[in-house]
């Protein structure tokens, strides 16, 4: 599989599908030819700004052609590329910036304005390219394509790292994953083999492809088949480019698919080219999904992955779904089964197996771990030992083979598809001089997955409410990572070493009728 690079398999997409289409999106349209062209092109351009063998390209940007580009021109000239959430604060992404040693920088139009005042604290120097629209920076991204032009054919050298994926980080800086190039690609194969994917399959991207979701980005390279990416959600323009597309294939996060629902416009689309839908970062409850599969009328399949996997772990299959549907098998709450190249243990505090029906640390190991995180040797030597992935996740395994999770990992929230860490949540809201002490947490939300919630004590003679709460975090943090609700308790329980007892607060809450109505110990 030497030779399974992203460049190499564009060229060869380009080779026997170059005038079918390659990528779409509402009002635009490159085939095969014009992305390998254009990739080429804007490989002699990052060349030429001086980006070498090894060197960081960063993307700022909502999901749209020319994100698939850029990545794929990395893999051309053996750069790495670094994909940032366009969401994150500006002191957040000025930190990521610094960390991955960003030499070139892409940045959306219309984000310009916001961005750069946050990276005039970024020591080292970093060339910035605006695209997709006016900008008033200096080098804008169509022109660099235009230079590149009249170079011709470019000769690719593939690195042997192609992306740095940025994690949520639970403590400090966000950990980068490291993805080698090869398997990567690898673990993108292995995957579409799971999902059946088939050459007339036109893939529906919806997905934030700063991080893992640019694997779904790129599903399509392997059998030149059309990738059709919506950019902001809205389920009103999701459904009009599944219908125009004829899209017959997608992943989505829960909260997409409830949207999808709950407007009440799926009958007025043509949808029936869909035969798979794909939803994975959390589990969806049974009445929705016979909900969903009603209205689609398709497959449908679970995923269940994580960052450091490069890709997918386990799946619930379609059959599988069917058969909960039926039977009223509880496995419709499980994250599925272990792939066929997956080896999955539960330990308990020993490290020791536990039998099945017992709680304990889901472990996994796979060729497609990541080999490191970027400038955080200590915290892989943690996460990753003897090739085994320490997820933190408490999980049950049943009789039939199905992993049921229990418990997030240091209470890591999924809210909206996004994985959020309440520590720097907390950090941000204790800042507060009215706020004594603070703990951050999700309760389950039908819509969200999980729902940010605060609760907080106050400093004497400190006096604030939620909504000044809310609107401190606004610009500290990501708007995404401010909690929905913020509650005032006298005090907040704690044990005997004086730690708060967080597990008591979320039940508590979950308990409640209304967590607006929680009240304090």
């Amino acid at each position: 599989m030497s030779e399974m690079t992203l460049g190499k398999l564009v060229e060869n997409a380009a080779r026997s599908r170059g005038s079918s289409d390659a990528y779409v999106e509402l009002s635009r349209r490159r085939t095969w030819n014009e992305i390998h062209q254009r990739t080429d092109a804007l490989g002699w351009a990052l060349k030429g700004l001086g980006i070498r063998s090894g060197d960081r390209v960063g993307v700022i940007s909502k999901d749209a052609i020319e994100v698939a580009e850029t990545i794929i021109s990395c893999a051309k000239i053996g750069a790495i590329r670094v994909g940032l959430n366009y969401r994150l604060a500006g002191p957040e992404l000025a930190a990521l910036v610094a960390d991955a040693g960003i030499d070139v920088l892409f940045i959306q139009a219309s984000l310009v304005e916001t961005i750069i005042p946050a990276l005039e604290k970024v020591s080292r120097p970093v060339k910035l390219v605006g695209m997709n629209g006016d900008h008033t920076l200096d080098q804008g991204y169509e022109a660099l394509v235009q230079q590149g032009e009249s170079k011709g054919p470019l000769p690719q050298t593939p690195h042997s790292n192609l992306m740095i994926c940025y994690t949520t980080g639970s403590t400090g800086l966000p950990k980068g994953a490291i993805y080698p190039h090869i398997k990567m690609m690898e673990s993108m194969a292995a995957i579409a083999l799971c999902e059946g994917a088939i050459p007339d399959d036109v893939w529906f991207h919806a997905m934030p492809a700063s991080g893992i979701p640019i694997m779904h980005m790129l599903r399509n390279v392997f059998h030149g088949s059309k990738c059709a990416i919506l950019g902001d959600w809205n389920a009103e323009r999701a459904l009009k480019l599944i219908e125009q597309e004829r899209c017959s294939i997608t992943v989505l996060v829960p909260t997409m698919l409830t949207d999808l629902l709950s407007s009440g416009l799926i009958p007025n689309f043509n949808c029936s080219s869909i035969r798979q839908l794909g939803y994975g970062s959390a589990p969806l409850p049974p009445s929705t999904v016979r909900e969903a599969m009603k209205a689609f009328g398709c497959r449908f399949l679970q995923m269940y992955g994580t960052t450091e996997l490069m890709g997918m772990a386990m799946m619930m299959t379609a059959s599988e779904h069917e058969a909960g549907l039926t039977s009223g098998h509880k496995c419709l709450e499980s994250a599925g089964r272990p792939l066929f190249y997956v080896d999955v243990k539960i330990v308990d505090e020993e490290g020791n197996d536990v039998p099945n029906g017992a709680e304990g640390e889901l472990l996994i190991k796979t060729e497609y771990v990541i080999p490191a995180y970027w400038n955080q040797n200590l915290n892989y030597a943690e996460t990753v030992r003897d090739g085994w992935l320490h997820t933190g996740d408490i999980a049950v395994r049943d009789d039939d083979g199905f992993i049921y999770m229990k418990d997030r990992a240091k209470f890591r929230i999924k809210s909206g598809g996004y994985n959020i860490f309440p520590t720097e949540i907390e950090n941000c809201i204790a800042e507060h001089p009215a706020v004594s002490e603070v703990a951050v947490f999700g309760v389950p939300d039908p819509k969200w997955g999980d729902r940010i919630v605060a609760v907080i004590s106050l400093s004497p003679g400190g006096a604030t409410d939620s909504d000044e709460i809310r609107e401190y975090c606004r610009g500290k943090i990501a708007n995404f990572k401010i909690p929905k609700q913020v509650h005032i308790w006298d005090k907040l329980p704690k044990g005997p070493t004086g730690k708060i007892q967080k597990r008591e607060i979320i039940d508590r809450c979950v308990a409640a009728e209304s967590p607006v109505e929680v009240a304090a110990p």
